[in-house]
């Protein structure tokens, strides 16, 4: 520093200071600049020494930038300039720059007697002092006085009466007056005083209303609460990143259904599953190693809903589950082993007494008898009649009945099924699944498409034992001799026919063992606790996820459109709840475009007319065959001939009984204000001889008649299964009188295998019920045609996307493990009403489907109500212009 010229080493920041903490005043101690920067050299600054100048100078000295006080002592010129010794090579100059004078600093008192008074010294509070006693005399009476805007807010200095004035301690050389400080306590007034008078009595009204606003705030409240937990079982759900690793370049293949996480990636997350019994979130593609952002660090599993993903929007996540070792397995009791059991023992029997009766009928032949011997029918007792003309064919429709209660659950639950899989399964194999509504004999090879052998088992086996069996048994059971060679006095025969017999027992035995290997499929386990009946089962069960998230925008989209966005990814039923599953960049189920009708088949009148009219000509039929001369040979030709007619009208009528029954909810809710009753209605799985009494109980008369139709038809069955004479000879008068006519032949009434009793009673009852059928068939496409509907209902693809938005969500959060009737019972107690149309969604925007009331407008068919008016979010933009 010897070589350095003196003016240069003035301020230099190389040099080292270190402040005299003892010549530092006391008040400029703490957090004083010269305690943090310390003192210049000797030579550069002027001493710390007092030299009749205020403490407010020295730090103007200090730090030229703060303002002089007006209250201090002015120190001579010389001692408040700043000035540096000239330098060798530059003569002196005296600087234009003068330090301006500091303000008086601030007193502190020595008192440590409590003072509720602000403290003085507050910047936010005190006041800045003045030259003139007198001017602070004067402002501060003025400040003191009362006025209208501070309402007596601001007060002198409170005094403290334990202390005196004289025990103060005073700052040298600073002149102080002993003034009090003025203070606005206008901010701290209190609320106002309460007049002591009578008070008004409130009107019952206000009461009412009062307590109404309560219970709203409440149910807000609730509301709030309940719509923060749906999704929460997503916080359970960890996301596991994995680092992008090239792979060599590989020839590029077509092949459809590969995930978006490759397989050994995939296999991983699933053991990982496994071992850490989580749920793992996978993206799809991440193509850099994001662990580098963590400078290095392990990257631990995070939450999915505090985390960022590769996808913004999770859409291309895929999502593995751990095997549930308590996996629910609840299915009805007509799906169970015993039942089915049941049905394949049966079967089992019947083939066997139809083989017996078969070899009966055969030896007694040999013998010229049969299993009944008689000269005309008259002589039979209606039981041995019955149980030679109805019996049998009753027998069998029974039976098929029985299986068709199964066949019904195993519809209605195989998607459940599905889902529940060790992976889930797609949306065509489960969501968008549909066997209900579809055509019966062709369900079977939807069933092998999909390669879902539980229906196709089912489905077989009520095809064959309701359908084909009746028909094959009616043409097994014959009268001997033949028409042409009975004589009126001569005995006849009832025999089995060898070859139809052996074609109804193969057919029994074909029953058996699709019951066999259906008690083998129902080893699955369904993942339900309960039925999941109605709307509410299924809403119950998304959320716990964001499943519902895949619905965006299908509010009244067809269900190939719903099938083309769900293709992309598997479901599965976890826990009782529905989850979003793998993702699958190339789905490999093919999207067919069947039209936008939301009718089923059966209840549009091109499918309506032609059914109507094939019941009408087979009434009118019935009695050409009966009547007309030669037309008896066709049904004497083709013995189950009627009874295969029938048959298929039972099978249509089955299927428009399938459609009824899975519309009247939705029906009703497009009437408005549905009771809570109706979102846990559901008919698809009651057996159909109770279905007529149940809605007739809950006052659905169109499901109850319907539901009647179908007993009808099975009556029917039984009933043309006999009709092979000639009517003509019933009629009264026609007929052959043994004691009046002597005459033998083939042509009498007595040689025919029906009484004249039997023969008119089943005439009658099969007009009777035709024309029973046409007229509910008539009334169900008056009431039923019409499109209420935005699409075909029956998945639970189209049931999610009439609730993906909507607010009564937050009603099934955690009911998810309900029974229906505990599912009932806790909507009925919320006391709202539900309906089908357009409201306003969770989201803000106007959505279709299913909410609670009070809802915006009625659906209607080909209206679209987001276009007949504009929302407060939409002003402004391009499209509303």
């Amino acid at each position: 520093m010897e070589g350095v010229p003196s003016p240069l080493r003035i301020g230099s920041p190389a040099a080292t200071r270190k402040p005299s903490v003892e010549q530092v005043p006391e008040a400029l101690r703490v957090g004083s600049p010269v305690v943090e920067h310390g003192n210049p050299p000797l030579q550069s600054r002027p001493s710390l020494a007092r030299r009749g100048t205020s403490g407010s100078d020295r730090l103007s000295q200090l730090f030229p930038s703060r303002p002089a006080s007006v209250a201090s002592i002015s120190p001579d010129l010389a001692s408040s300039r700043r000035t540096s010794y000239p330098s060798p090579l530059t003569p002196a100059a005296d600087p234009a720059y003068r330090i301006p004078r500091a303000p008086a600093p601030p007193s502190f008192s020595e008192n440590t007697v409590y003072d509720p008074s602000p403290d003085p010294f507050d910047q936010r509070h005190a006041q800045p002092a003045l030259q003139s006693s007198g001017t602070k005399r004067l402002l501060d009476r003025l400040t003191s006085l009362r006025s209208a805007r501070t309402r007596g807010g601001e007060y002198n200095k409170l005094e403290n009466a334990e202390e005196g004035r004289a025990g103060r301690a005073r700052l040298r050389d600073v002149e102080e007056v002993d003034e009090p400080v003025g203070y606005d306590l206008s901010g701290y007034d209190g609320l106002p005083m309460k007049k002591f008078e009578a008070k008004k009595v409130a009107s019952t009204a206000d009461s009412i209303q009062a307590e109404r606003d309560l219970n709203e705030a409440g149910y807000a409240a609730e509301y709030e609460r309940l719509e923060a937990q749906l999704g929460a079982g997503m916080t359970s759900v960890v996301e596991v990143p994995f680092s992008h690793q090239p792979q060599p370049e590989q020839k590029i293949s077509h092949r459809r259904g590969l995930s978006g996480v490759d397989a050994t990636a995939r296999e991983d997350a699933q053991k990982e599953a496994e071992k850490t019994g989580e749920i793992l979130a996978v993206a799809a593609e991440i193509t850099v190693d994001i662990s580098e952002s963590f400078g290095g660090a392990d990257f631990e599993t995070r939450s999915v809903l505090t985390t960022g993903q590769a996808d913004s929007d999770g859409s291309k996540t895929s999502y593995y589950f751990p095997e549930d070792p308590d996996m629910p397995s609840w299915r009805p009791f007509s799906m169970g082993w015993p039942w089915i059991t049941m049905l394949t023992v049966i079967a089992l029997a019947m083939a066997s007494i139809q083989e017996f009766l078969c070899q009966l009928s055969m030896r007694r032949a040999e013998k010229q008898d049969g299993l009944l011997r008689f000269t005309k029918p008259g002589e039979l007792s209606t039981i041995q009649y019955f149980t030679w003309k109805y019996a049998p064919v009753l027998v069998f429709v029974i039976y098929g009945i029985l299986w068709q209660i199964s066949d019904f659950e195993v519809k209605r639950l195989e998607p459940f099924y599905q889902l529940s899989k060790k992976t889930g399964a797609t949306a065509g194999e489960s969501l968008n699944m549909d066997y209900l509504t579809f055509m019966s004999w062709l369900v079977p090879l939807r069933a092998l498409r999909h390669k879902q052998y539980a229906v196709i088992y089912s489905s077989l086996a009520t095809l064959v034992a309701s359908s084909l069996v009746p028909v094959l048994q009616s043409a097994s059971v014959n009268m001997y001799p033949p028409k042409k060679e009975r004589e009126e006095g001569e005995l006849k025969f009832i025999r089995i026919d060898p070859n139809w017999s052996r074609a109804v027992s193969a057919c029994l035995v074909f029953v058996a063992i699709c019951g066999s290997v259906l008690m083998y499929e129902m080893r699955r386990k369904s993942g339900l606790q309960s039925d999941p009946k109605g709307i509410a089962g299924v809403a119950a069960m998304a959320t716990r996820s964001h499943i519902l998230a895949d619905f965006h925008g299908l509010d009244t989209a067809p269900l190939h459109k719903i099938h083309k966005q769900l293709r992309h990814r598997r479901y599965i039923l976890h826990k009782s709840s529905l989850w979003q599953g793998e993702y699958i960049r190339n789905g490999a189920d093919r999207v067919r475009e069947h039209g936008t009708d939301p009718r089923p088949l059966m209840l549009r009148l091109r499918a309506g007319v032609p059914f109507i009219s094939f019941i009408i000509l087979f009434a009118i039929s019935i009695p050409i065959f009966m009547f007309i001369d030669g037309a008896n040979t066709v049904t004497e030709t083709i013995p189950f001939l009627l009874t295969a007619l029938a048959t298929i009208i039972k099978l249509l009528w089955g299927t428009m009984n399938c459609d009824i029954r899975m519309l009247e909810p939705f029906f009703i809710l497009s009437n408005r204000r549905a009771p809570p009753r109706t979102l846990t209605l559901d008919y698809t799985g009651t057996n159909p001889a109770w279905l007529p009494i149940k809605a007739f109980l809950n006052k659905h008369y169109l499901v109850a008649v319907v539901g009647i139709g179908s007993i009808l038809t099975e009556i029917l069955t039984v009933c043309v299964s006999s009709f092979s004479v000639d009517g003509k000879k019933f009629i009264p008068g026609h007929g052959h009188d043994e004691e009046a006519n002597p005459r033998k032949g083939s042509d009498t009434r007595y040689n025919s295998d029906e009484t004249f009793r039997s023969f008119w009673i089943s005439f009658a009852l099969v007009i009777g019920i035709l024309l029973c059928l046409v007229s509910v068939a008539c009334l169900v496409y008056l009431r039923r045609s019409h499109k209420f509907m935005p699409r075909q209902i029956g998945t639970m693809a189209s049931v999610l996307a009439f609730i993906h938005q909507s607010k009564m969500l937050v009603t099934f959060v955690d009911t998810e493990k309900f029974t229906s009737a505990q599912m009932t019972r806790y909507l009925e107690r919320q006391g709202k009403t539900y309906a089908l149309g357009w409201f306003s969604g969770r989201d803000g925007d106007d959505h279709c489907g299913i909410d609670e009331e009070p809802i915006l407008a009625p659906y209607r068919y080909g209206v679209d109500w987001t276009k007949t008016r504009v929302l407060g979010n939409q002003i402004g933009t391009w499209e509303h212009y």
